[in-house]
């Protein structure tokens, strides 16, 4: 790692800011088998998906997780484990290490952002929108922590056009900017896209490898992609708890360490 630029770990952090990540508290998570569609499908109104999605996470406010992070950008691919700690309110904090090194600790609130370089003992600081520019994730969004945790839902609003085939539901926007594939057997969104006015797909992210936490069936995988950047992120969660009774956010950095510019 240099200490002029964000160092490529941090880099794949930031992609997977994402996002989310885990197994059952302190202990294991099990494959969930395939359960036959509800007795209603196709009928579900939209309202009625929205509540089955949201009713079994609303109540999830924070996590920690171990995970497994591979990135790749238009130069590389690299990989990378991450401990992970994030309250739905307000914070992410992840712990990175690469060969069993630690690399550096992240720190990522509603405005800010901080990256504690422990190899090069420097710490760099900046808006949350410079995360946003590396990671294709709404790490600015209300919806940042469902996303992470493989909850997405389509927001509560009027204007979704929802149409099925046999074993899945698709909603629209009236724009068609916004398109959420539901699996009707699980209540979980498997693939979201966001699309430009032209119809290009900007943002896309697949929810797959499906597992029960603490009796809450979420995704053990999750996939964020941005086509047109060439980016690509796949979070691969190998432990989590959810609402832990105590959560540490804390960098742990040293008073004499310097401040610098993320960028």
């Amino acid at each position: 790692m240099t200490s002029t630029s964000v160092p490529l770990a941090l880099r794949a952090c930031l992609f997977a800011l994402t996002s989310a990540l885990l197994l059952a508290g302190c202990g294991s998570s099990s494959p969930s088998t395939a359960p036959s569609l509800p007795d209603a499908f196709p009928d579900h109104s939209v309202g009625q998906i929205q509540q089955q999605i949201t009713g079994g996470t609303d109540t999830i406010r924070a996590y920690t997780a171990k995970a497994r992070v591979s990135v790749r950008t238009p130069n590389q691919t690299q990989s990378f484990n991450a401990v992970v700690h994030h309250r739905r309110a307000d914070s992410l904090f992840m712990r990175l290490s690469l060969f069993g090194v630690e690399g550096g600790r992240v720190l990522l609130t509603r405005d800010s952002v901080f990256f504690y370089d422990t190899r090069n003992t420097v710490l760099r600081v900046g808006p949350v929108e410079a995360v946003q520019n590396l990671f294709p994730a709404p790490v600015s969004s209300d919806q940042f922590f469902d996303n992470m945790i493989g909850a997405l839902a389509p927001a509560p609003r009027s204007d979704w056009s929802l149409d099925a085939d046999s074993t899945l539901y698709y909603l629209s926007d009236a724009a068609d900017r916004e398109r959420y594939t539901v699996d009707p057997t699980r209540w979980r969104v498997v693939r979201y896209e966001e699309r430009s006015d032209t119809g290009t797909v900007r943002q896309k992210r697949l929810f797959s490898d499906f597992r029960r936490v603490q009796d809450v069936l979420l995704p053990a995988r999750i996939l964020f992609q941005q086509p047109a950047d060439d980016l690509r992120a796949v979070i691969t969660y190998k432990e989590m708890s959810l609402n832990p009774s105590e959560l540490s956010f804390s960098l742990d950095v040293p008073a004499q360490v310097p401040r610098r510019q993320f960028r």
